[in-house]
């Protein structure tokens, strides 16, 4: 984070917010500097649009202080934060146009004035998003993904103090997707504002991001940048949220063995270096990321035996299911070769990349080295 930048930055202390009896956030602090993306992930319902709506000034913490530009505006209505806000229902006007509803904010009082200057930037925003030819339609004559980029250009108009985007591609098709990650993220880094991207997809916030905030039942598990939270993921919630498919996760405990400590479980025993610093019969579960897994034939020794599960082929690799005795377990393979359902398989796994989690705290003990 560049020195002194949080001071035109987004600041959040200790905010909480709890409906009735549900918390919904608890003592959520993070700091997002001028420029600066920040990708807010987590699953359904772990907090992130009510943290959004916080921000925004749509809802009232229980608790907690927000700053904006060094101000504390939590007592501020919505209208005077300048905050360019894509609501995961897009809340689009239904009587205006798809180019009325774009130009709406630049129509605001104390927004700047001019139909040419307002024309020139929505014009190239409708083309990036490909909805020009949609400019003069009604909400009502759009689909969902047509109105998700409609209120996606109303934000990408604005010259804001904060960029607020509530899941802003989720209702896209892949293609498009894949192409907006790219293109919004080159547009928001030349803003000199931060910016919120709210997502419950992993790997969208892995690949858009400067840094990732991981939420869960409404506290935040982890604050990084998108390779440590990647390497060292802080606890199982964090694991089973990143990655396509996710780490695997394996219960366990950690025993002794002639030549040191040794993670043992129904399928298979490993011996790992990060298990030195653990004391033995501690529960623990192994993480292992699926291209840190190899397949071999079944009486191959030294692997752990299974049977393939299912097999998912993807051009130049193939995700591979395998049953074992300890549940089912994802391996990320080099050939796409199709496997045959039942067939019985050896695996063996990179001791190496093993990622440790205490059991009972769910908290990452040990992770891999970095590759």
């Amino acid at each position: 984070m560049p020195t002194g930048a949080i001071s035109q930055g987004l600041g959040l202390s200790g905010i909480g917010k709890r409906f009735g009896e549900t918390r919904a956030l608890e003592d959520v602090s993070l700091a997002v500097a001028a420029g600066e993306i920040l990708a807010l992930t987590g699953p359904s319902g772990s907090g992130k649009t009510t943290l959004c709506r916080i921000i925004g000034g749509l809802e009232q913490p229980d608790a907690g202080v927000v700053t904006l530009g060094g101000l504390d505006v939590t007592p501020a209505p919505c209208g005077r934060r300048r905050v360019a806000f894509v609501f995961e229902s897009y809340a689009l006007y239904p009587q205006l146009s798809v180019f009325d509803n774009v130009a709406s904010p630049l129509r605001a009082p104390n927004a700047e004035r001019g139909p040419q200057r307002i024309e020139g930037r929505i014009a190239p925003v409708l083309e990036l998003l490909e909805i020009a030819h949609l400019a003069r339609r009604l909400p009502g004559e759009l689909s969902g993904g047509q109105k998700q980029r409609v209120a996606l250009a109303r934000a990408l108009v604005q010259s804001p103090s904060l960029f607020l985007l509530d899941e802003p591609i989720a209702h896209l098709d892949a293609k498009l997707r894949h192409k907006l990650r790219g293109e919004v993220r080159r547009r928001l880094k030349e803003r000199p504002c931060p910016t919120i991207w709210a997502t419950p997809d992993g790997l969208e916030a892995l690949s858009i991001a400067d840094r990732i905030a991981v939420i869960h039942d409404g506290r935040l598990e982890q604050i990084g940048t998108p390779e440590e939270v990647w390497l060292r993921p802080a606890s199982l919630q964090v694991a089973r949220l990143l990655g396509d498919p996710p780490m695997n996760l394996i219960s366990g405990r950690v025993t002794g063995g002639a030549n040191g400590p040794l993670f043992e479980c129904a399928s298979f025993s490993l011996s790992a270096p990060a298990l030195s610093r653990m004391r033995r019969e501690q529960e623990v579960v192994l993480g292992v990321r699926p291209d840190m897994i190899a397949l071999h034939a079944p009486d191959a020794r030294g692997t752990m035996q299974g049977e393939i599960y299912s097999h998912e082929p993807f051009g130049k690799y193939a995700i591979v299911t395998v049953r074992h005795r300890d549940g089912l377990i994802k391996v990320k393979s080099g050939s796409s070769e199709q496997l045959p359902i039942g067939a019985p398989v050896g695996l063996t796994i990179d001791h190496g990349s093993a990622t440790i989690f205490d059991a009972r705290t769910k908290r990452l003990v040990v992770s891999a080295p970095p590759a």
